[in-house]
């Protein structure tokens, strides 16, 4: 079993010097049957795999493409003989940097139908669903990718609590006034 550390401090196996990665950020292990595992150890700034925030423990293909901080690692070359204990990563170039991801796409903001869902279906529901909405944006474009898909993720389902209560509201409010039709016709 082989096991590499990453992060900031020199007594990691590999050291990234970035101010978005943390002093211990994460670590890969190679098991004994050749898996590989990747564990965030709760970095503030988060550990990607293929552009998508993991938290805990997740297991690696070799294609995968790690990221710490603003610095992509070439996290394969550690475990093929590539790669030296104690070498340093520097987000500007040299080390063994590779470029960063392509970004990802940014979510949709549901704002158009967080409105919708406030004005015909539910308001309170539909006020949360257009705060959510609203803070997509300002957190994609602030570089929180995960902050955003989170923002965008309560947007939808507030929007959908509200499209539910509304629809219910309806069918509840379209039996009342058909009994109370019939009612009032037998008087």
């Amino acid at each position: 079993m082989k096991v590499v550390t990453i992060g900031r401090n020199s007594d990691n196996t590999i050291i990234v010097n970035d101010p978005y990665a943390g002093r211990h950020h994460c670590q890969i292990t190679q098991n004994d049957n050749g898996t590989f595992c990747l564990l965030d150890r709760n970095a503030k700034n988060g550990t990607f795999v293929n552009g998508r925030r993991v938290s805990g423990e997740v297991m690696l293909n070799q294609s995968d493409v790690v990221r710490v901080g603003n610095t992509t690692l070439p996290w394969q070359s550690y475990f093929t003989g590539g790669g030296s204990s104690g070498t340093i990563i520097n987000p500007s170039g040299g080390g063994g940097y590779m470029p960063p991801a392509p970004p990802l796409n940014k979510p949709d903001n549901f704002l158009v139908w967080s409105i919708l869902g406030t004005i015909f279906c539910c308001l309170p529901f539909g006020i949360v669903a257009i705060v959510n909405s609203a803070k997509v944006d300002r957190l994609w474009y602030a570089g929180d990718h995960a902050g955003a898909e989170r923002a965008a993720k309560s947007a939808r389902t507030w929007f959908w609590w509200s499209f539910a209560l509304g629809l219910v509201g309806g069918i509840i409010t379209t039996i009342f006034y058909v009994v109370l039709g019939v009612g009032a016709a037998f008087l």
